[in-house]
């Protein structure tokens, strides 16, 4: 046990995961955060000030300098999307990469009205309604109101199933967003069962977990792409990298000349720190 100096004079012990929900919010992937805790364990001394502690954190974060702008990247990309109509059909790309059927944006009849229902995700044997929520400002999080709706539109719904006026059962609902709920809007998701993934939330399998594992990146990582050329790849129908390479320059509505820029910083994007992410 090694005791640390605290800014007020006081003594604590010194606890690694202060260090890891540091350099998380400061855009560091799970892994990195943590390998860099266990290596400040094995080289913290006794009476250190936490000052000092997070100064050998943040030293240690330029050796991985490239990986946290990637995730940057990868962060202001998903802010940078548009609109919640083009979110959600990202989302339904993610899902349908991991194997679920998908439809999109359905009324079904509850016991008292009908309601409109972002997705719903289907595999094996599970039924999902799913909700989304985009935000383009990194700063706002998802509230209360919207846990909230999504239980009491979970109980009409099911509700209405039971009474023979809809045949979706819904196993379970899921609530995904780019940045994260609220406190209160995440104890009483996890309180009514509502699960949800936003930014590195859950902590270590957030949405960027399950983007990097297949690779799904949205166009708008790209640093140089604007809002005009996104909208015309998304009339296209190319919403991430992945469909942008496999399509001919023509197919995409952009010039030949803006393709190739795009796919040679496409190739950077592939192929930066994916070991250490």
């Amino acid at each position: 046990m090694v005791m640390v100096v605290k800014w007020d004079g006081r003594t604590e012990e010194f606890d690694p995961t202060k260090i890891v929900r540091t350099l998380t919010r400061m855009g560091a992937p799970q892994g990195v955060a943590e390998e860099i805790a266990e290596d400040i364990a094995d080289q913290i001394e006794e009476g250190m000030t936490t000052k000092e502690v997070y100064e050998m954190a943040v030293d240690s974060l330029e050796d991985h300098k490239e990986v946290v702008e990637f995730r940057r990247d990868l962060r202001d990309g998903l802010a940078r999307i548009g609109s919640g109509f083009r979110f959600e059909e990202y989302v339904r790309l993610i899902l349908q990469e991991y194997g679920y059927k998908v439809s999109g944006n359905v009324v079904i009849q509850g016991a008292c009205v009908a309601h409109e229902v972002d997705s719903i995700a289907e595999r094996d044997g599970e039924t999902v309604y799913v909700e989304m929520k985009h935000h383009s400002v990194l700063a706002r999080y998802t509230p209360f109101e919207v846990t909230l709706s999504a239980k009491a539109k979970w109980d009409d719904l099911e509700a209405g199933c039971k009474k023979g006026l809809n045949d979706c059962s819904f196993d379970r609902v899921l609530i995904v967003t780019n940045t994260r709920l609220t406190k209160h809007a995440q104890r009483y998701a996890e309180c009514v069962g509502i699960e949800h993934f936003g930014w590195n939330t859950p902590r270590g399998r957030g949405l960027e977990t399950f983007i990097e594992k297949k690779k799904l990146y949205p166009v708008t990582i790209l640093r140089t792409i604007t809002d005009d050329e996104r909208d015309v790849l998304y009339v296209n129908g190319i919403l991430t990298l992945q469909q942008l390479v496999k399509e001919t320059p023509k197919d995409t509505g952009l010039s030949e000349d803006r393709v190739k820029a795009l796919i040679e910083e496409t190739h950077r994007v592939f192929t930066c720190c994916q070991a250490e992410s």
